[in-house]
């Protein structure tokens, strides 16, 4: 999708060059770096990917990285913005633009299952953060249950499992939006 959309507008190319970035927060002034923000945020999330180096290993990790999650993560962006040159007025959801219509159904069940797989990253990295303090002393001692007899690295915390659940439900009923929760996120990073 995103080398289509490249193809179609490969002027996106440009902002690779930094006086480009230069001149845009120079155009731009104040908004222009409230808009940087944006372009940080959308880096975020790739920690996650280093939950799972307890599980996967140092050097698979690295390799996904370079060989499919970079060049795919770079060409949909690029392929975005693409778009946005094009069509402005789609700026609220230029990931769902930029498909076309005959795959929403199919991006969607996607995206879901993407956010499965970046949820359970999550939680396996709290467990296994837990399980670290734990054995050094730094936390005090839980009940850690390991799921598996081959995978050491395969552990399951139930009372942090209730934590996630607890603090999770307090931040959606407290944020009540998910643009909040987003904005939230943003001054986070």
């Amino acid at each position: 999708i995103g080398v289509w959309r490249v193809s179609a507008k490969p002027v996106i190319l440009r902002a690779f060059n930094p006086w480009e970035a230069l001149h845009y927060l120079i155009r731009e002034k104040k908004s222009g770096f409230y808009q940087i923000g944006g372009v940080f945020l959308s880096a975020t999330g790739l920690e996650a990917m280093y939950a799972d180096m307890g599980h996967f290993g140092k050097w698979p990790i690295r390799f996904a990285w370079v060989a499919v999650v970079f060049p795919a993560v770079l060409l949909n962006y690029l392929g975005q913005g693409a778009l946005l040159i094009v069509h402005p007025e789609y700026f609220t959801n230029p990931f769902y633009h930029a498909v076309p219509p005959w795959s929403h159904w199919p991006m969607v069940a996607l995206s879901t299952v993407a956010t499965i797989i970046a949820s359970q990253a999550i939680i396996s990295g709290s467990f296994s953060l837990v399980s670290q303090a734990v054995a050094m002393g730094f936390c005090v001692p839980m009940n850690i249950i390991h799921t598996s007899k081959t995978m050491i690295g395969q552990i399951y915390v139930p009372s942090i499992n209730y934590i996630l659940m607890i603090l999770t439900i307090i931040v959606t009923v407290g944020f009540r939006t998910s643009a909040r929760i987003t904005n939230a996120y943003g001054v986070t990073v």
